[in-house]
């Protein structure tokens, strides 16, 4: 993974005349109609780019949908899991390393200020989604469900998942943590 983007990245400094490789705007410098966005301005723009970056198996992209005060809550019963960003970033690159394909499709498009920030500069995005990973062409992992993202700025008005709380259907075989834990092995940083 890490060479094929090393390499890409090479032949993007290379060869001048793949100017707009690796970016994300469009003709004269415009922002494109859709993800992946460079600088996500809005709370709706870190969903997509986190929605594009499954569907694409991108890390990098992925990754940068957090910074390193993320959290995400597995609520499922008995005990509800909570791990950061480094675990975050390691069972994802196992995953997207070793998995055939990802399909993964939100609905909804609500934001609204979260109640649990006290500055006000926090929203709360509420998806329906669904999600499928294979391990091959024929078997692999479902879960659906809801998740809710609080999402916000930071210092450069660039918006990122602050937490994650997933509340994945409990008549499912799996919840999405539990797709998640399914990369994880003996990883350190569980908390």
């Amino acid at each position: 993974m890490q060479f094929r983007t090393a390499t890409i990245l090479l032949l993007c400094a290379l060869v001048p005349s793949f100017t707009s490789c690796g970016s994300s705007t469009g003709p004269e410098g415009q922002e494109p109609d859709g993800p992946p966005w460079e600088y996500p301005d809005s709370a709706y723009k870190v969903i997509e780019n986190l929605e594009y970056a499954y569907e694409t198996m991108d890390l990098e992209l992925y990754m940068s949908c957090f910074r390193y005060d993320f959290e995400f809550t597995g609520c499922v019963q008995p005990e509800p899991t909570t791990w950061g960003y480094v675990t975050e970033g390691l069972v994802h690159d196992c995953m997207f390393d070793i998995v055939y394909d990802v399909d993964l499709a939100f609905e909804g498009s609500g934001e609204s200020p979260w109640s649990g920030d006290s500055t006000g500069e926090s929203l709360e995005l509420e998806r329906i989604f669904d999600l499928n990973v294979y391990m091959d062409e024929y078997s692999g992992f479902r879960a659906s469900g809801q998740e809710i993202f609080i999402c916000r700025p930071d210092g450069d008005g660039t918006w990122y998942v602050w937490k994650w709380f997933d509340y994945s259907d409990t008549k499912e075989r799996m919840t999405w943590c539990g797709i998640k834990q399914q990369f994880m092995g003996d990883r350190p940083g569980v908390r």
